[in-house]
């Protein structure tokens, strides 16, 4: 009989054969067994379809593959989400790995919320391979609250991952058009999640490791190493604005991070060539659609001098 599943594991995946198996390997070792893997492909050119068949050979883990053309990581992911029938999922990276107890951790946990429907998920902890926090910790034993609370509020730093509630997560992605961001580039998580964040979407944040994440520096296929460069430059446009236009009045509660991203937003607007009237535009709020004309002089020095490097 089959298992009664309750998490997807989403993976995407681009040429990332010489690292599929660590994540292969984490997922055996999970002590909670209700899950499906669904491998993404991101149309990748070396072993990875080789791999994949390998592992569903093996019949350890009930697998799912899809290869389709490279579409990049942020809407891959989208992509893979919509293909899942369990109450929740994760996403787990194609070069990362998962402690033996993860699933387990986060199922207990967002099963004790009673109103998922206010609920996107949980959200636990980073380390890196010698078993040092990335980051740091949240405040007390964990709070519920919005992401921006956790990185403004709390100045909570760090790699976070966690597990997100099916119903709740497609319902916002529905409303949500990322065909704009077809062959764009890296695109950063927040152009999403400040949508649903900003709405008043609780998240439950615990004082959990339930993530490894290993930095492969040396790897020119990993997104870490290659996010800041060509043609990404417009999707870091896309977060700043996200920022600015999806919190909008909730950042007056953060002023310096209301600059910083205002800063941000029109230093990489001067970077993609943007007209001056594209990036006034380009922000909702009027009051900080006021605000980008008295900071555009310090915006485009900091361009000048930074623009090179």
């Amino acid at each position: 009989m089959e298992k009664n599943y309750v998490i997807t594991v989403i993976t995407p995946t681009y040429n990332r054969a010489h690292t599929l198996n660590r994540v292969y390997e984490s997922l055996q070792k999970q002590s909670f067994k209700r899950f499906r893997w669904i491998i993404m492909d991101d149309g990748s050119t070396d072993s990875t379809s080789q791999l994949v068949h390998r592992y569903k050979n093996e019949n350890i883990i009930p697998i799912e593959y899809y290869k389709g053309k490279n579409r990049h990581k942020f809407i891959t992911v989208f992509e893979g989400i919509k293909k899942v029938k369990t109450p929740y999922f994760v996403i787990i990276d194609s070069d990362d790995s998962w402690p033996e107890d993860s699933f387990e951790i986060l199922y207990q946990e967002v099963s004790k919320i009673k109103n998922q429907d206010q609920y996107i998920g949980v959200i636990g902890h980073s380390a890196d391979t010698e078993g040092n926090l990335i980051g740091n910790l949240f405040p007390g034993n964990g709070f519920t609250g919005s992401i921006l609370e956790m990185r403004y509020k709390y100045q909570v730093k760090g790699d976070k991952n966690g597990i997100f509630i099916t119903k709740s997560y497609l319902r916002e992605l529905d409303k949500f058009d990322y065909s704009i961001y077809e062959n764009k580039g890296y695109i950063p998580q927040n152009v999403f999640f400040t949508t649903y964040d900003s709405l008043g979407l609780k998240t439950k944040f615990i004082n959990k490791v339930i993530r490894i994440y290993h930095k492969d520096d040396d790897d020119s296929a990993s997104v870490s190493n290659t996010r800041w460069k060509g043609k990404n430059i417009f999707g870091l446009r896309e977060g700043y604005k996200a920022m600015l236009n999806n919190y909008s009045y909730q950042l007056f509660s953060y002023p310096k991070t209301l600059l910083r991203n205002l800063i941000g937003f029109q230093f990489y607007s001067f970077l993609n060539k943007k007209s001056l009237a594209s990036n006034i535009s380009s922000i909702k709020n009027p009051i900080i659609k006021l605000m980008s004309v008295f900071t555009l002089p310090f915006s485009y020095a900091y361009y000048l001098k930074n623009k090179h490097s």
